[in-house]
């Protein structure tokens, strides 16, 4: 696939692009000094790889246009899993920034700096903590929308028995997603969380369940934590700081470093499961 129009010199082969983006990412270099890494790797990997400069790389890197492939990439290193896959959860992390604000402060009489942030919304699978879906932002909200996206990704590829979250995913809306796409939803209901479902026949059936069985709903629950595992171990390979310094390539360089991750998941099917993707036969 290329991104080119018709118009000027033709692009690079997305193909080529990603590859060497994922390559750069994994190793943690810079751009500049990943060059011979990425050269090296695709020679002795015996990969058809035409190789770019790295200019081109930044700009493809700075290019919002490269996020509906990576996506699609997501549901392509997440699909091998699909038999294996059946309980879900969602959560939000944040990654630091090389980028910061300051401002003086009259009232303290001294320089204040904040550093930005981003905020990272994943849906993984509970069995071998593979990225499902993806939502990768420079700035905060939209949360219960993530997650109704991440629901409708999920279900295109796996079947859905359960799909939980914490007390941020709480609503009546989330609740008919799950039970839209087939399974059940568990969301951690607050101190003052009502029963009263308000015509949500899936939020009474979730809440009902709470309370008549705490015992089954909170073990259901507890799989959750098994997305908290997946942030410390995307973290430990990969690190939780981004380079960047604009927001859509902040973002972009978030979402490669899970593809990246979700690569090191396939090895570990591959070894554990004896599961081979397709798309490397």
């Amino acid at each position: 696939k290329s991104l080119w129009q018709g118009i000027g010199r033709p692009l690079y082969n997305l193909y080529d692009i990603l590859i060497c983006l994922s390559l750069q990412q994994y190793f943690g270099k810079s751009l500049r000094r990943s060059m011979g890494i990425i050269r090296f790797v695709v020679k002795a990997s015996n990969i058809s790889v035409k190789m770019p400069c790295f200019k081109t790389l930044g700009n493809y890197l700075n290019n919002p246009s490269i996020k509906p492939f990576l996506d699609e990439l997501f549901e392509i290193t997440s699909k091998p899993l699909n038999h294996l896959e059946k309980f879900f959860a969602t959560d939000s992390t944040g990654e630091t920034t090389s980028t910061a604000s300051s401002w003086f402060s009259i009232r303290s009489g001294k320089t204040i700096q904040k550093r930005y942030h981003i905020t990272v919304h994943i849906t993984t699978g509970t069995k071998l903590n593979a990225v499902t879906a993806i939502t990768a932002n420079a700035y905060e909200g939209e949360d219960n929308i993530i997650f109704r996206k991440h629901n409708k990704r999920t279900a295109k590829n796996f079947e859905i028995e359960e799909h939980s979250g914490d007390s941020k995913y709480l609503c009546k809306e989330n609740c008919e997603e799950v039970e839209s796409a087939g399974g059940k939803p568990f969301f951690r209901p607050k101190s003052n969380t009502l029963v009263k479902s308000d015509g949500s026949y899936a939020w009474l059936r979730m809440m009902l369940y709470y309370y008549n069985h705490p015992i089954k709903a909170k073990k259901s629950y507890n799989r959750r934590s098994n997305v908290e595992s997946t942030n410390h171990a995307k973290k430990r390979k990969f690190g939780s700081h981004v380079k960047s310094k604009n927001d859509i390539a902040k973002e972009n360089e978030s979402t490669i470093q899970w593809l990246d991750y979700n690569f090191s998941v396939l090895s570990r099917a591959y070894y554990q499961f004896d599961i081979e993707p397709s798309f490397a036969k």
